[in-house]
């Protein structure tokens, strides 16, 4: 099982940019025995910095981090551009909104309370508080297409309530993820609360078996059961693959969903866990909304979306719609590799006739949006909701009242009425229903604490029902 794909040996990893496929720089891979000596030596410091901080400093230590990211946004784009390929604009936008979401955390952390209300009558004389403390040291497996956004999703709430990190940036964005924990350390963090490690899946594999209080990884649904099977007990923050369905009811605005369908699936190429990936469109304007989306999509050009990011996820890509086109879907746009250096793909619509198709059934990590036409709302919501997956979906209508009472009955973490693709600050209660996603209902600063239950009797007075 693969935790990600890459071009990795047993000696190194190989940063390549997928804009044109030069190599950018190759480094030495953590062995073994470094990952275990930086998961010893961040466990002593989170021992040592906990135990010596304060919640307020812990909150002045985060806003810090937050002015040292701000001023390394224009070097931080540049680098996820060259080494990821997506288009500067879209880089910048989800890396103010992880910055963004730094006082989103702050206010929930500054509002905790540890007093828990009990009954004074049949709790006589006694209080109880419910303390947070942090896992201690948490394993991070990165990902690759947010480089920034998903790390700091995990970092900003985890440092904040007093966890160390051992971080495995993705072999696709080793340099990102390098220099993203580094601006943790230049804002003031202890050296060994958030050390990096270099490695491909091998060394991912590594991180699921050693001893961390808790592991975060975001990626394929697969490998996301193989952590499960192969962490043992501990805490696992997981997020897993996506198959958004969209609904276009017979109401919707036409216009709107061409465009926002054609952002939520083309945009980064794509490559994006909540991407639309289904179209289920109402038989009365099926053929009028793919006309409208065809022509939105036609006129998107590689510099709107950037590339796949290696040459094998291109040709996967690739031979999806090929077998899809095999099996009786009709290839209404693209369906080719683009000309040129890099691994671009062209944006690729399809009209399927059912669900049997893999470009339906399983997530397809491109620019590829299947159509097919359905009878009414209940054909539409019952299709949208058979698959295991259950990360998010959108609906598209001018009736919120009835788009509301579909979205109550979507089997997904995450709805959207009329838009796509965004998320509330910072990833907060951003997960998923299903398989897509461990835990499924918390806030997101809570999945970093584990809690402690103290409750005090304020006399020496036995209680009635005790034994004599």
């Amino acid at each position: 099982m693969k935790y990600g794909l890459g071009d990795v040996d047993s000696m190194t990893v190989r940063s390549i940019s997928p804009l044109d496929g030069t190599l950018i720089e190759e480094l030495n891979e953590t062995t073994p025995a470094e990952l275990k000596e930086a998961l010893g030596r961040a466990r002593s410091a989170q021992q040592e910095w906990y135990r010596g901080t304060s919640r307020q400093e812990r909150i002045d230590m985060l806003r810090e981090l937050g002015k040292t990211c701000q001023g390394a946004q224009e070097e931080m784009v540049d680098l996820i551009h060259r080494e990821c390929g997506f288009p500067k604009a879209a880089i910048a936008a989800s890396y103010k909104g992880a910055v963004n979401g730094i006082e989103h955390y702050v206010q929930e952390y500054e509002g905790w309370s540890e007093d828990f209300p009990l009954n004074p009558k049949s709790w006589k004389d006694t209080t109880a508080r419910v303390e947070r403390v942090p896992h201690g040291v948490i394993g991070q497996i990165g990902v690759w297409n947010f480089p920034f956004w998903q790390t700091m999703i995990s970092a900003i709430p985890g440092l904040l309530t007093g966890n160390a990190f051992v971080f495995k940036p993705s072999e696709f964005s080793t340099l990102s993820g390098l220099r993203a924990a580094q601006l943790i350390a230049e804002a003031g963090y202890p050296q060994d609360i958030y050390p990096a490690v270099v490695g491909g899946p091998e060394l991912g594999r590594a991180m699921v078996v050693e001893d961390f209080d808790a592991l975060v990884f975001t990626g394929s649904m697969a490998t996301g059961k193989d952590v499960v099977r192969r962490a043992g007990i501990k805490p696992l923050i997981l997020e897993l693959s996506g198959n958004d369905a969209a609904i276009v009811r017979a109401d919707a605005d036409l216009d709107m969903a061409a465009r926002g369908i054609a952002t939520g699936t083309f945009s980064r190429e794509g490559q994006i866990c909540i991407r639309i990936k289904r179209v289920f469109a109402h038989r009365d304007i099926a053929d009028e909304f793919t006309e409208r989306l065809l022509d939105v999509a036609s006129r998107i050009g590689p510099k709107d979306i950037g590339p796949l990011i290696r040459e094998e996820a291109r040709d996967r890509v690739h031979a999806v719609v090929e077998d899809a086109v095999a099996n009786g879907a009709r290839l209404l746009l693209g369906g080719k590799k683009a000309e040129g250096p890099g691994f671009f793909y062209e944006p690729t619509v399809l009209a399927v006739p059912n669900q049997d198709l893999e470009v339906v059934r399983e997530e397809t990590f491109g620019p590829v949006c299947p159509i097919q036409t359905v009878q009414d709302d209940e054909e539409a919501l019952r299709l949208a909701n058979q698959t295991p997956y259950g990360l998010g979906a959108t609906i598209w209508t001018q009736d919120w009242q009835a788009g509301e009472e579909l979205a109550s009955r979507l089997e997904v973490g995450n709805v959207w009425i009329n838009d796509c693709v965004r998320t509330l600050p910072c990833g907060e209660l951003f997960q998923g229903w299903k398989q897509s996603s461990i835990p499924s209902a918390q806030r997101r600063l809570e999945m970093f604490v584990k809690k402690r239950t103290v409750i005090t009797h304020h006399t020496c007075e036995p209680r009635p029902s005790w034994f004599a």
